[in-house]
């Protein structure tokens, strides 16, 4: 279904065709306006004041108006070499959610589609209604001037409808859609076969592997079957018996798909803007500040470095800000403490997270880039905790350290994913962000590696390393398995990744848990007051004293812009079961939260449930490079605030406290 873009709640909104360009390339953006005079230049964002940049933006052709969205997923088949009057479209079909006014198929000026009750029929001739929750053969065809579709299924239900119409070929078939103003089918679909003049033309088989947006007949040469709009893969099949629940060993038991009336892969706006990325920039976080009659608005990018810059680097946590994108929150199931114009604008325009059920009650499994990302803003707050949540926690951190002269280059998640360890080749430690939740194995195998030839880690959140994520470029998916934090899971079955076939859920669940390589692992969550640490006797030793320079025995991080404290939101700790190396030490504490706080249910204590409690620990392998982690989602929001605005000659305005102590005395160490 094709509509335009509503623009009540935001006035512009849009999306970078790479999120992390390099020096010296170009950044481009796609964007939608309800303000065709909408005008735009860069700023910088991780400055303490928001700085504008001297890059020229140019506009291209295309002018600023009000784009459109096409929700929903379907299937297209180019049947124009079909004998007229003699062909028969064949598929499995599952029928999930609401049909009633839906379409079944398209043939190319006529559609076949259900009626208000869940039947399908022509004219005056229709089934009964069709079932829900059932694999049935379906069969749209023409014998002479006969049109018929047929469903059946191995439990006895059969149901036909005809008319009669005369002989004609097809032309294009589409299976789920039909009109730009018609809602889309929610439907799972299996295996598909074109036949005409009493010969089979094609057959096709979806991949329990692999995402195709075009796939080639397994039988026949009737051309390529169009997928569109990124419907999910690696689905329970009609020959699926719970015996086999890796798609690798039996990909006939996966090789379904399903449809969903609100997918969206790729907006595909018109490019509106170019920016020309000096080959001199530096590394950061920038954006294009877009103002209109109703207000300004930020999108981010981030500048990557072509050559190293710096002896840190800070990975930005492009996946799991994308993983929690354009999150509905409906009100009525999560209370919003606090108003946001992107989660508005998320709901009024369909747009859907990793943390949202399609419309049909499955999990959204698939998060795309090429789409507007309306809640990554340097002004967004959480509505489900009241505060700032990942990229303003973040840019705080980068504030933070502009402000005490500390330098860094900036990477991306999806760097990491791509190029692996040659992207850390050069650097002496890496610094996260508050929230780097989602995360693939090439990441991990990256920042072990950078860790084992001597790198220092310096994890500054919490709830790291988490779920395993897939990327193709373009979009990341996860599964959410059948354990964690969550608020779906999986069906039985369907817990492997259809880009790669590897298992999703938790990595600790593929004996990788982040407690391996980060010392502590997520142990709770929770939306209430987030807590001070204090320190244990271990943080008071000698050769701990510069970390701790500055630093007595108070309360560490009492208040912050996320819960007001150091550890909250998300919390970790240590755990001997998930494997926590026996070196990493624990230098604080933070206990005593309320009720709100919802312990992990993987988190243990010999095989006992452990106490709620943060932990923030210092790791010092054989190999040399350190790994600190401050064990909370809230400590990056701890750091005390900067304002250079008020000051001349660039000079910092801020209260020190035992937070930004620790991470100045930390990133220090490990880059000197």
């Amino acid at each position: 279904m094709r509509r335009d873009v509503d623009h009540a709640d935001l006035a512009a909104a849009g999306y970078f065709a790479d999120w992390a360009p390099k020096t010296g390339d170009t950044a481009v953006f796609h964007l939608s306006s309800s303000d065709p005079d909408a005008g735009a230049r860069v700023v910088r964002l991780d400055r303490a004041a928001i700085e504008a940049v001297d890059w020229p933006v140019a506009r291209s052709a295309a002018p600023i108006g009000v784009r459109s969205l096409e929700v929903g997923s379907w299937i297209e088949i180019a049947g124009d070499t079909i004998a007229p009057g003699e062909w028969s479209l064949s598929f499995e079909l599952r029928l999930v959610g609401d049909a009633g006014g839906r379409p079944l198929v398209m043939l190319g000026d006529r559609t076949v589609q259900f009626d208000g009750g869940g039947a399908v029929g022509f004219d005056r001739s229709a089934t009964t209604p069709i079932p829900h929750g059932r694999w049935l053969k379906t069969t749209v065809e023409q014998d002479g001037e006969t049109l018929r579709v047929s469903f059946a299924d191995e439990e006895g239900f059969a149901a036909t409808a005809e008319t009669t119409c005369a002989p004609c070929a097809p032309g294009l078939i589409r299976i789920g859609r039909a009109g730009d103003d018609a809602p889309t089918l929610n439907a799972m679909i299996g295996r598909i076969a074109l036949r005409s003049g009493g010969r089979t033309i094609a057959t096709w088989r979806f991949p329990a592997i692999g995402r195709p947006e075009r796939l080639a007949p397994t039988e026949g040469g009737a051309g390529e079957l169009a997928i569109r709009n990124a419907p999910t893969f690696a689905l329970r099949s009609p020959r699926w018996d719970g015996t086999v629940l890796d798609p690798r060993l039996a990909p006939e038991h996966y090789d379904a798909i399903a449809l969903h009336d609100d997918d969206l892969a790729d907006a595909g706006w018109p490019a509106t803007h170019a920016i020309d990325i000096p080959a001199t920039a530096e590394s950061g976080v920038y954006a294009l500040e877009v103002g209109t009659g109703g207000g300004r608005t930020r999108w981010p990018f981030f500048v990557t470095p072509r050559r190293r810059g710096a002896d840190l680097v800070f990975l930005a946590p492009t996946f799991t800000y994308l993983a929690y994108a354009d999150e509905r929150l409906p009100p009525e199931q999560f209370p919003w403490l606090c108003d946001d114009a992107g989660h508005r604008f998320a709901r009024a325009n369909r747009l859907t997270s990793l943390y949202d059920m399609h419309d049909d009650g499955s999990g959204v499994s698939l998060a795309h880039f090429h789409r507007p990302l309306v809640t990554i803003r340097d002004d967004y707050r959480y509505p489900l905790c009241g505060a700032p949540h990942l990229l303003p926690v973040d840019l705080h951190l980068l504030r933070f350290l502009n402000a005490e002269g500390i330098k860094y280059d900036v990477l991306t998640d999806a760097d990491l994913h791509r190029d692996g360890i040659a992207c850390l080749q050069d650097y002496r430690a890496l610094v996260t962000g508050s929230h780097p939740e989602y995360w693939s194995g090439a990441m991990l195998d990256a920042v072990t590696a950078l860790r084992r030839r001597g790198g220092h880690i310096a994890y500054l959140g919490g709830n790291g390393c988490y779920w395993v994520t897939a990327s193709d470029g373009k979009s990341i998916e996860v599964r959410r398995g059948l354990a964690g934090i969550r608020t779906w899971s999986s069906a039985p079955g369907e817990t492997h990744l259809a880009m790669t076939g590897e298992p999703g859920g938790l990595w600790r669940h593929r004996g990788r848990a982040e407690h391996l390589l980060l010392g502590v692992g997520l142990a709770a969550m929770g939306f209430t007051a987030a807590h001070p640490y204090r320190r244990t006797a271990e943080s008071f030793a000698p050769d701990l004293a510069w970390l701790f320079e500055g630093v007595g025995d108070e309360a560490i991080g009492t208040d912050g812009i996320l819960l007001g404290g150091a550890a909250g939101y998300e919390i970790d700790s240590r755990s001997a079961h998930w494997g926590t190396p026996a070196e990493t030490v624990a230098l604080a504490v933070a206990e005593g939260f309320d009720a709100g706080y919802v312990r992990d249910p993987d988190s243990t204590v010999d095989d006992h449930p452990a106490p709620i409690r943060g932990e923030i620990t210092l790791t010092r392998p054989a190999s040399g490079g350190m790994v600190f982690a401050a064990g909370s989602v809230s400590w990056c929001g701890a750091l005390p605030h900067c304002d250079i605005s008020a000051h001349a000659h660039g000079a910092a305005k801020r209260e020190m406290n035992a937070v930004g102590m620790i991470t100045r005395n930390l990133l220090h160490r490990i880059t000197s």
